[in-house]
């Protein structure tokens, strides 16, 4: 692995992208996390992977306008309830791919982990909609977006601000045909972790897992819930005050990747050119709107960023606000959550316990105070 930065890599993808020999494959260490290994045999000593390290080679940010704050909707219910927050992440795909663009977001796989994914068709769209709470797996799509660019085509993509500076550093120049979407990011949780949360779930159901649908809002978007559904029919269904998996994450921090206690891509200003969240504490100026079936946050970066937001205004419900306000009720946009005092505990007995089981016993025996 390259030791030097492994307690900093973020498994964006750039460095296996961009190795001529590929030589470098990512690989999944004890807890779960994807890291970059080399095959010492092929490598030709390029530093290809090094100089390509956004980490490493923290890039300055050209975006020179004073970020433009909106809360933000889609006024199509249907997309505003499916979405994590307000539905402004479909639309701007909606808008990208009618215009013969291509747009890049995770999707679940059919083992339900995640990965990065290409589509230009408007159907698929649901498939990258709404929030997984596990980090995605890049592959080799930043080789393909390139050459979509290359080739003039419209690309939108979507990530984390690490992801986002991977495919940056990847393609070592501007193209006007890329927009390039961001979001607030808490932090990438460990593969591992919610997959032995998915096996607990399903033996106590009995049954395989069909969907799962974070911050589903049949009780509203700020009592946001987990839902999975199985195949024979059965559902859970729990709020974020219950859900353990959301509570190992939100209130007590145990199985963030380490680079996100240290996050390097934080604060402004941003070198994408949107960034998107969930309006966390809005207030409008008709205190009488209904908020709570999502609300997002829109953070505009760059003067593409503006204009393709304008490009949807007939789709939107928006309302400037002031970035402060947004930053408030969304401190991580900013700063770095750090890791909870027994996330070692956790991953030590994370093999041997069930997820529930090890949950409980935490929580129950005062191990973790949140």
């Amino acid at each position: 692995m390259l030791n030097s930065i492994t307690e900093y890599c973020t498994a964006c993808g750039a460095c296996n992208n961009i190795c001529p020999n590929k030589c470098i494959t990512m690989i999944a260490d004890d807890e779960g996390f994807l890291y970059p290994n080399i095959d010492e045999d092929q490598c030709t000593n390029c530093n290809l992977c090094k100089q390509v390290c956004p980490v490493l080679n923290k890039s300055v940010c050209k975006n020179e306008l004073s970020p433009m704050v909106y809360a933000a909707w889609s006024l199509d219910n249907e997309v505003r309830f499916d979405s994590t927050s307000g539905g402004i992440f479909t639309e701007l795909a909606n808008y990208v791919i009618l215009q013969g663009g291509y747009v890049v977001g995770a999707r679940y796989n059919s083992s339900h982990l995640v990965e990065h994914y290409i589509i230009s068709d408007m159907e698929e769209i649901c498939l990258l909609r709404q929030s997984k709470y596990v980090q995605s797996e890049i592959g080799f799509v930043l080789k393909d977006i390139k050459e979509l660019l290359d080739n003039e085509e419209l690309v939108m993509f979507v990530g984390t601000p690490c992801e986002g500076a991977g495919l940056l550093s990847f393609l070592n120049k501007d193209y006007d045909n890329l927009l390039l979407c961001d979001f607030i990011c808490r932090g990438s949780n460990s593969p591992k972790a919610y997959l032995k949360y998915l096996d607990s779930i399903k033996k106590k159901y009995n049954s395989k897992i069909k969907k799962v649908w974070f911050k589903n809002k049949k009780d509203g978007w700020n009592k946001f819930c987990t839902k999975i559904e199985f195949e024979n029919g059965s559902e859970y269904y729990a709020d974020r005050y219950t859900d353990l998996y959301m509570r190992g994450y939100l209130k007590y921090n145990l199985y963030m990747r380490p680079s996100c206690s240290n996050c390097s891509f934080k604060g402004f200003p941003r070198n994408s050119d949107l960034t998107l969240g969930d309006f966390w504490g809005v207030k409008l100026n008709d205190e009488s709107i209904d908020t709570d079936r999502g609300t997002s946050l829109v953070i505009i970066n760059s003067q593409k960023g503006k204009k393709y937001f304008e490009n949807i205004d007939d789709q939107i419900f928006k309302q400037e606000n002031a970035i402060d306000k947004a930053i408030s009720f969304n401190q991580c946009g900013i700063d770095s959550v750090m890791k909870g005092n027994k996330r070692n505990y956790f991953f030590e007995k994370i093999d041997s316990m069930d997820f529930e089981e090890l949950m409980t016993s935490i929580i129950n025996t005062g191990l973790v105070k949140g």
